[in-house]
């Protein structure tokens, strides 16, 4: 015998798309249902600002790279200046600080602009790995803010049915459970058994996860029951005791 116990598929593997800049919605290149690959553009936001600091950065950039190209040829003038003792080693000291100052510019400049183009990439929106769309909540024109939610998104290949077992039909160790879909006549073998070592207080439940076969057809949110055998099947009733015919 078997006691039934209510759970629920949930994705093993389920994340929730966020934007982390500010931005018009401008773009929604998949709905809810679609299969997505890892890195494909999911959304787009409206990045012409952040487009036109990256060009500005860039334009910086090219303007200190050529005041350290002026710089580096005035202080290889300097040094031949003072080697034929020309010129003092003041001259030649100030010249070079203008060298070094000028290559710091240069690499601060750099950064900036490496740190705007990051700053850029933010606004394209991308599948964090193969999965599919399980909710879209939001629409075009939408004015995505940092964290808020705009998708979800799951792998279909990793699912598991969770529900709250009875402590007590747990305590001789982790049971032979069976799974069953809603619908569905046939009994799963679960891929991974796992029980949660935390006690729910005020049931006295502990939550049992068994990992669906490959390849099942179900999705996040589908009704499942979990089957575990009754503690008492197959034991003798008290104060019996049997012996095999053949003794």
């Amino acid at each position: 015998a078997a006691e039934r116990y209510e759970g629920r598929v949930q994705a093993v593997r389920q994340t929730v798309v966020a934007a982390q800049v500010p931005g018009a919605v401008v773009a929604l290149n998949v709905k809810a249902g679609d299969r997505v690959k890892a890195g494909q553009v999911l959304a787009r936001l409206d990045a012409r600002a952040a487009e036109q600091g990256v060009a500005a950065s860039g334009a910086q950039t090219q303007a200190a790279a050529a005041q350290l190209d002026v710089a580096a040829r005035e202080v290889a003038r300097k040094r031949q200046l003072f080697a034929r003792k020309y010129i003092s080693q003041a001259a030649l000291d100030q010249a070079e600080a203008a060298y070094r100052a000028a290559q710091a510019q240069v690499k601060a400049l750099s950064a900036q602009t490496g740190a705007a183009r990051s700053q850029a990439g933010f606004f394209a929106l991308k599948a964090p790995f193969d999965g599919v769309v399980a909710e879209l909540t939001t629409e075009l024109g939408d004015m995505a803010m940092p964290g808020k939610p705009l998708m979800t998104v799951y792998d279909p290949a990793v699912l598991r049915v969770s529900a709250a077992v009875p402590a007590s039909a747990l305590k001789v160790g982790t049971p032979a459970v069976q799974v069953q879909l809603a619908g569905a006549t046939e009994l799963l073998q679960p891929a991974r058994l796992q029980v949660l070592p935390t006690v729910d207080a005020a049931t006295l439940t502990q939550e049992v996860r068994a990992d669906l076969p490959a390849g099942t057809a179900a999705a996040p949110g589908m009704f499942a029951a979990l089957l575990v055998p009754s503690a008492t099947a197959g034991a003798a009733p008290a104060g019996r005791f049997y012996v095999p015919r053949a003794a």
